[in-house]
């Protein structure tokens, strides 16, 4: 193996390097859970949301599967619902309005936290809160792409 030009070696890179996450991991890490305000006039207070953990993101991507039964193969096919998903999802990342509040729900005369978004935000509102949300969970695709892709298929 030769070196490329300036003579770094990218075995030595991996002798130098290797194992130095897990070393990171074992000693020094512990996954936070990350809060931020988000602004969304006329609102006169922030929103305050949240990250969560992969295994709450898979909790709430499982609650959205539907089974449909498939009469051509004869087997049940499992598919996610893209938008109940992305709605739960900010749902779950909201702590300031809590939309699984019942006193709110009851106050605006719906039933359920979805409701209750559908009812108090603008779909602008809601497409910049999601934004916020994707941010702070370091999504790459663009939550509304996934809302698009839903609605195409």
């Amino acid at each position: 193996y030769n070196a490329p030009p300036g003579g770094f070696s990218f075995l030595i890179f991996l002798e130098v390097y290797m194992g130095q996450l897990t070393d990171f991991l074992l000693k020094d890490y512990e996954q936070e859970q990350v809060e931020r305000e988000v602004m969304l006039p006329p609102f006169p207070y922030p929103f305050v949301i949240r990250s969560i953990s992969q295994a709450e993101n898979k909790e709430i991507e499982k609650s959205c599967e539907k089974k449909k039964f498939n009469p051509k193969t004869k087997q049940t096919d499992v598919e996610t619902d893209r938008i109940l998903y992305i709605s739960r999802l900010l749902i779950a990342c909201c702590v300031e309005p809590n939309f699984k509040s019942a006193d709110l729900q009851d106050k605006f005369g719906v039933k359920g936290a979805e409701a209750l978004v559908e009812k108090l935000l603008t779909p602008g509102q809601y497409g910049n809160l999601l934004n916020a949300v994707q941010e702070l969970n370091n999504f790459d695709d663009d939550i509304n792409d996934l809302v698009d892709e839903a609605k195409n298929s």
